[in-house]
């Protein structure tokens, strides 16, 4: 079959343009330094936010008003499913009777922080690090702005407390 007689499909053009690439580019850094504080210290943010440009890019993107909010909803999203998975192979190994654990000689309070649920975590982020309103904030993660301020006040509680005891208070 020669170059001649294959004939490409009448939409087979990229789903995207420049201006969205750009938007990506100018949101990478941004979005690697939330994925690693939304997701577990041993999963890579590259990988995170590289799966959620994946599925940024393939879908139907239509619907999306605001990019960087549905890359960060994405990446809550897959911290949560890995969350998920995470539990399961626990309970399984718990099930199977490996008991053998291990644990952190020195803990810290990253460890603390990786407690918390993973929506926490990213509200954590965006209002104290990145300095973003409580409502947009909440917009991000899909809560609404009254729990956006409990899960807020919470995940400080609880990480405060977390610190106390560690440090022998």
């Amino acid at each position: 079959m020669g170059a001649s007689t294959m004939q490409s499909a009448p939409n087979s053009q990229p789903h995207w343009d420049d201006a969205v690439l750009a938007e990506l580019r100018d949101l990478y850094e941004p979005l690697r330094r939330f994925a690693a504080v939304a997701t577990r210290y041993d999963i890579d943010p590259d990988d995170v936010v590289q799966e959620a440009y994946t599925r940024f890019l393939s879908g139907d993107r239509s619907e999306i008003r605001d990019v960087g909010a549905y890359l960060r909803r994405s990446i809550i999203n897959l911290a949560h499913n890995e969350r998920r998975r995470e539990r399961r192979a626990t309970a399984a190994t718990q099930r199977l009777g490996d008991t053998e654990a291990t644990t952190d000689i020195y803990p810290s309070a990253l460890v603390d922080l990786m407690d918390l649920d993973p929506r926490d975590r990213a509200l954590l982020y965006l209002v104290d690090v990145e300095g973003f309103p409580t409502a947009d904030a909440a917009a991000t993660v899909g809560i609404a702005g009254p729990a956006a301020r409990m899960a807020l006040s919470r995940a400080r509680k609880t990480l405060r407390k977390s610190i106390e005891m560690d440090a022998g208070r």
